[in-house]
């Protein structure tokens, strides 16, 4: 049923963009120009701002659900000034608590723990040995005699608030009452679903920390106006830099960048055309992107970029990680070239350029705004979402 999806939706965009091409390389637009001043990417009281009201206030993607298949198997999510332990329970429900012993404060597991840690029936504490079940309850004390049993029975791991939907797992840092999925994604859950995250095999994960301000890291995600220019010399030659398809579903969006090969179409008939490839960057707001394809019929890749502050304004990071369904990880390799997203090409270039632009914006004196074009609709589509959650004005 979502394979039909996909191939309905890969054809619809690429109707679109061949209507691009044919009219002279045109693109989607937004309505009007958007300026951003200086100070909405330096302002270390906005920075603050963000980071309470996106990154503890608004769920975001934790892992994906193959990440943690099992129950008994754990992973931490670690970003922005927190740690997280999410696991599957014995019942196979995703539960999330404060990667914290109630002892002495002990993280449980540690991010460079190897996956023999990272599964069991019990989390077990390496301090002192204190162990819980996989509810949070505390199962089992060593010295039991020191602790009173009043202190004992009210100890077990503080709950964060998660929940699992369509192959992704998302948590909330702050804030005790359920998730709200439905009303975070809204028309874009049945998207996230044609997606099929639930078979997608993790392969590769990463990490890659920068020198700028993470809200320009996610600019660099969401145009091809810079990849006739930046990326000559890596994805110039496959893509139309400027020609691209942008659909809006409130903070959320998909972007469709123009390939090469679409110009061939251009003057033909429909109905001659190839079966369309489904491929897209999709954007699950605050922070995630998802380049998701068909590579062949049972062939599927998702790759996975989640940014986050660092701890200045002028500091960020970027959780890479590869996801595949139906192929080997040599079959990727060989189409893609690496399997390590923060160490291609691509990404040098981006994060080089958005070291160079937090440089000049960093630097004293008056600067002018930056300017968002017209043909940049998911760049403003992101900013305008992040200006009416946060609530402050520019």
């Amino acid at each position: 049923m979502f394979q039909e999806a996909r191939r309905a939706q890969a054809r619809s965009v690429r109707r679109r963009l061949v209507a691009h091409i044919a009219a002279g390389r045109t693109t989607d637009f937004a309505p009007t120009v958007l300026r951003l001043p200086v100070h909405y990417y330096t302002d270390p009281t906005r920075w603050a701002a963000e980071r309470r009201a996106l990154f503890e206030g608004v769920p975001l993607i934790a892992c994906l659900a193959r990440d943690i298949p099992l129950p008994g198997d754990r992973t931490v999510f670690e970003v922005a000034g927190h740690a997280v332990l999410i696991l599957r329970d014995d019942n196979g429900q995703v539960r999330a608590f404060r990667n914290r012993c109630v002892h002495r404060a002990a993280q449980l597991v540690s991010s460079a723990d190897g996956p023999g840690v990272r599964r069991g029936r019990r989390i077990v504490c390496p301090f002192h040995g204190w162990s819980y079940d996989l509810a949070g309850h505390l199962a089992n004390v060593p010295g039991r005699a020191g602790f009173d049993p009043l202190t004992l029975e009210n100890c077990r791991l503080s709950p964060v608030a998660a929940a699992e939907q369509d192959g992704a797992v998302f948590v909330r840092l702050r804030g005790d009452e359920p998730l709200d999925l439905p009303g975070h994604l809204r028309s874009f859950a049945p998207i996230l679903a044609t997606l099929e995250l639930a078979e997608m095999e993790p392969v590769q994960a990463s990490r890659l920390d920068a020198r700028t301000n993470w809200k320009i890291a996610i600019d660099t995600y969401a145009e091809s106006y810079h990849f006739g220019v930046l990326h000559a010399r890596s994805i110039g030659d496959a893509y139309i830099s400027d020609v691209a398809a942008f659909d809006d579903h409130a903070a959320h969006w998909v972007l469709t960048f123009a390939e090469r090969a679409l110009a061939d179409l251009v003057g033909t008939l429909e109905q001659e055309w190839p079966e369309a490839r489904h491929t897209g960057t999709y954007f699950i707001f605050p922070n995630t992107i998802l380049v998701a394809g068909d590579i062949g019929s049972a062939e599927r890749f998702v790759r996975m970029f989640r940014i986050f502050p660092g701890e200045t304004p002028g500091e960020m990071v970027c959780l890479f990680s590869v996801h595949i369904a139906g192929l080997s990880v040599e079959s990727y390799q060989a189409k893609f070239g690496t399997i390590d997203d923060s160490k291609s090409d691509v990404t040098l270039e981006d994060y080089d350029v958005a070291e160079g632009i937090w440089y000049n914006l960093a630097a004293e004196g008056e600067n002018p705004d930056l300017i968002v074009g017209r043909n940049e609709p998911a760049v403003q589509a992101f900013h305008r979402a992040v200006l009416e959650v946060v609530g402050l004005p520019i």
